[in-house]
């Protein structure tokens, strides 16, 4: 597991040991920073269910503004840090080790909006795709034009709207499907 691109290309990422978290795959993380290359750079990133925190850092080494990781796992935290140190991104980077409903509370509740948000929840915990982005819609967290992908699996149906987000998109890469949304306008 690597950097794709920008001020970190080519660097090695390690990865959590175990079967907690399942790496994204270079394939799929290009795909995904293809669809949101122009809004990358400047921008706010909020990487939930972070594992290695490899997207998160993806996005800071294509030049997001700063990236906010949070996995609840111990061992991904060190790792995610670990990753930071390794690329040098610990100024533009936060880090939480905390239950994902509760950092979505704590950031709606402080104010803090982001650009664009990445969810990569487990696949084997089926009941946690819609609630989490209801978390998402329900808040202010995404920033007005902000946008939002999950990666699911591929038979996961998920939802065209959810509170104040939109699906616009979405596009399937062997057993993995990102379903694309975006924050409604307020004019809608």
């Amino acid at each position: 597991m690597r950097v794709i691109a920008g001020k970190a290309k080519g660097r090695n990422l390690i990865a959590p040991e175990g079967m907690d978290t399942r790496p994204i795959t270079d394939a799929i993380k290009e795909a995904l920073f293809s669809m949101w290359h122009f809004d990358i750079p400047g921008s706010r990133f909020l990487d939930l269910f972070s594992g290695s925190g490899s997207i998160g850092i993806e996005a800071i080494s294509r030049g997001a503004e700063k990236a906010v990781f949070v996995e609840n796992s111990r061992k991904a935290v060190a790792v995610i840090n670990q990753n930071l140190t390794n690329c040098r991104f610990q100024p533009q980077a936060k880090v939480y080790q905390d239950d994902v409903f509760a950092v979505i509370k704590r950031l709606d509740a402080s104010g803090e909006q982001f650009d664009l948000i990445f969810l990569d929840p487990p696949f084997t915990v089926d009941e946690i795709f819609h609630p989490v982005i209801e978390a998402v819609g329900d808040t202010e967290i995404l920033a007005e034009d902000g946008m939002l992908g999950i990666r699911t699996r591929k038979e996961k149906d998920m939802p065209d709207e959810v509170g104040c987000l939109v699906k616009y998109k979405e596009k399937t890469y062997g057993i993995s499907t990102i379903h694309f949304y975006e924050r409604r306008s307020e004019e809608e």
